[in-house]
């Protein structure tokens, strides 16, 4: 026997649905358009002040009366502090961390405030020097955009000096040049495991931190940056137990 061919829905239930599909289509389609056109715009926008990211930050440093410090003068314990206390995959991530922004995503629905940072040290740098602290959302989707623009433009090394000399690390000190000099009386390139675990844990709140003024919390905020150092195995624990209790030498 010749199997029947399936009649056409003809129904009105039929034909509105083939409608509602149609008209899904077409408003994805111009959801697709918009969103390609505005990036182009934003892209086209911030291009040109992205490219000068660099003269940003040597402004910045120039302003506040510092000097300059090359990478290769900054002590290896500081860069490997602050890599693994603010962002453990500097060296691998896009500029941006899917997991932080999900992780202070989260936190923020649940207070219902803004909350989170999140923030990798691309995201600061381009906060620091392109954007307004406030914590609203067209703020942190430009940084994410910019942030992964200036990390097809720039390399890891140079993202990573312009966040070291250009961050706040309180005590009036910008940049781990000045940092170094104004806590210990040092240049940068001397700071040992100690010193560097003490000032890579002040990004995050540099006047809560600041060890001449508020030494207990520097010093709990020191041992959360050695431990962070341990969990990313950089040091064991004996040296991070080791360097908590070594003494700072703060002028």
């Amino acid at each position: 026997m010749i199997p029947e061919k399936p009649l056409a829905d003809t129904s009105s239930h039929g034909k509105f649905s083939r409608q509602i599909k149609r008209i899904v289509v077409r408003c994805a389609a111009a959801l697709g358009i918009s969103g390609i056109t505005a990036l182009g715009i934003f892209y086209a926008a911030n291009w040109q002040a992205l490219r000068h990211l660099p003269e940003l930050a040597k402004a910045q440093v120039v302003h506040e009366r510092v000097k300059w410090t090359a990478i290769n003068h900054v002590s290896p314990w500081f860069q490997k502090a602050l890599i693994a206390t603010e962002d453990r995959s500097f060296y691998t991530n896009w500029g941006i961390s899917f997991q932080g922004i999900a992780r202070a995503a989260l936190v923020d629905l649940q207070t219902g405030h803004f909350t989170q940072g999140g923030s990798t040290i691309t995201q600061q740098l381009i906060r620091d020097l392109m954007l307004s602290p406030a914590k609203t959302i067209p703020r942190k989707v430009s940084g994410i955009l910019l942030s992964l623009m200036a990390t097809n433009l720039y390399s890891k090394n140079q993202i990573f000096t312009m966040f070291v000399n250009e961050v706040y690390l309180g005590d009036h000190a910008y940049g781990i040049g000045q940092a170094a000099q104004s806590y210990f009386d040092l240049s940068a390139s001397r700071l040992n495991l100690p010193e560097s675990a003490l000032l890579a844990g002040l990004p995050q709140a540099p006047s809560a931190y600041d060890p001449l003024v508020h030494f207990r919390l520097a010093k709990q905020r020191q041992w959360e940056v050695l431990n962070s150092m341990v969990q990313d195995h950089v040091i064991t624990r004996k040296q991070a137990l080791q360097a908590y209790h070594a003494p700072l030498p703060l002028k």
